[in-house]
This record gives structure tokens, C-alpha cells and sequence, in this order.
């Protein structure tokens, strides 16, 4: 007597619609796997092909800040450097001396007068003229006593051959001076004098005194 095998049990609902799709999965990720290449080009086989260029790292932070400071120190630097030649070679310097501050021509006010001639005075070396109009009026030797207080100036006047012009005082002759105190600092002066034989001023500031002269520096 035969014995028959008994048949097989029936799946559970849903497992062979899992058992389906699992396959099918699996199938979908073979063939993914398939389609991606192994290794990038030039990589892993010996493939051709260049590898790409990294690229370069990003400037630490607040490294151009100090580049563009290094550039603003660079930039006072040569300005210094270009001043400092400026000054030393090339700038007329200042004169140290009041003798050498009274050279070039001057514009001449007389203090507290409403109606001013056009006057001009020149000062070269030790000779001071006068010019009204453009033309030479007076010429002095000046001499200059800066060590006194206050700073003592005689103008004495000139003949056309630069000798002293005298006048007859008491039977004598002397010569024709302007006897005076001055101030000077940078391209302003100031002056008061008196014609011998009257005493030399002491002060600018005197109501009855002579008047005050305003010189202004026209160039040098």
C-alpha cells in the first residue's frame, strides 16, 4: 500500500506579495550597482584621465583685514619718506636770522591812516629802497641790532652813489639816519622810527609818537 504525501500548506495571505517584491528589490539594486562605475576616472584600474585640481583652502579669517593694514603702513611710509626728502632738499629753508628774514620786496601801510600810497620797499644785502609807483624814491643802508629790547633798526639814507647823505646840524655835517625799533616774525614786520636828532622810539604803542609802519612780505 502506497502511502501519497500530503499537500503543501498554503502561504499566508500577503507573504507571496512580499516574497515578490523582495525579489524584486533586490533585483532593482544588482542592476544599480551594474550601471555605477567602479572608481572615478583615472582612479582605482589604471583608468585614463587626469585627476581633478583640489581646490585651494579659504584665506584664514581676518587675513585681509591685515593685508589691507599692511598696505595703509606701506602707503604712510613712502608719504614720510617722500615729505622728509621734500624738506631736506628741495624747501627754500627759513631764514634763521633777522637780517636774512628782512630780504625781498615788501608792501608798506602806514597803521591807522585811511589813504595808503602804493609803496614798496626791497631789501637786498645790507641796501633798503624805497619805490612809490614802481619807481625808486630813497635808498638806506640798514643796519639791524636784533639783541636789543626792544630790536633796535637805523636806516641811513643814501646818495645815488651809495655814499651817506648829509645834512648841516650846528655847524657840522651829519648824516641823514632814521633811528627806530622794529618787530619781525615770518612775512610780517613791523617798524616805528624818528629822524635824528629826535630820540629813538621805545615803544609802538605811543599816541603821540610817529607813525607805524606795516610791512607785509611779497615774496622771496
Amino acid at each position: 500500500m502506497t502511502v501519497e504525501p500530503p499537500p503543501p500548506s498554503p502561504l499566508p495571505e500577503g507573504k507571496g506579495e512580499q516574497a515578490r517584491d523582495s525579489s524584486a528589490t533586490g533585483s532593482a539594486l544588482i542592476e544599480r550597482e551594474a550601471s555605477v562605475p567602479p572608481f572615478p576616472s583615472g582612479r582605482g584600474d589604471g583608468g585614463g584621465g587626469s585627476a581633478p585640481s583640489p581646490s585651494p583652502p579659504p584665506p584664514p579669517k581676518g587675513e585681509g583685514q591685515r593685508t589691507g593694514r599692511r598696505i595703509v603702513v606701506a602707503a604712510a611710509g613712502v608719504a614720510a619718506v617722500a615729505f622728509a626728502v621734500w624738506y631736506f632738499a628741495f624747501r627754500t629753508p627759513e631764514p634763521r636770522d633777522d637780517f636774512s628774514r628782512f630780504q625781498g620786496e615788501w608792501k608798506l601801510t602806514v597803521a591807522d591812516r585811511e589813504k595808503q600810497m602804493p609803496i614798496t620797499v626791497r631789501v637786498s644785502g645790507d641796501k633798503w629802497t624805497w619805490l612809490v609807483g614802481g619807481t625808486d624814491q630813497k635808498r638806506y643802508a640798514m643796519t639791524l641790532r636784533p639783541d636789543t629790547n626792544p630790536k633796535e633798526i637805523d636806516l641811513t639814507q643814501l646818495t645815488a652813489d651809495d655814499s651817506p647823505l648829509q645834512e648841516r646840524r650846528g655847524g657840522s655835517s651829519v648824516p641823514v639816519v632814521l633811528r627806530g625799533i622794529y618787530t619781525i616774525e615770518g612775512d610780517k614786520a613791523k617798524l616805528v622810527t624818528a629822524p635824528n636828532p629826535l630820540p629813538r622810539p621805545t615803544t609802538f604803542d605811543a599816541d603821540d609818537g610817529p607813525p607805524v609802519w606795516v610791512l607785509e612780505l611779497q615774496g622771496r
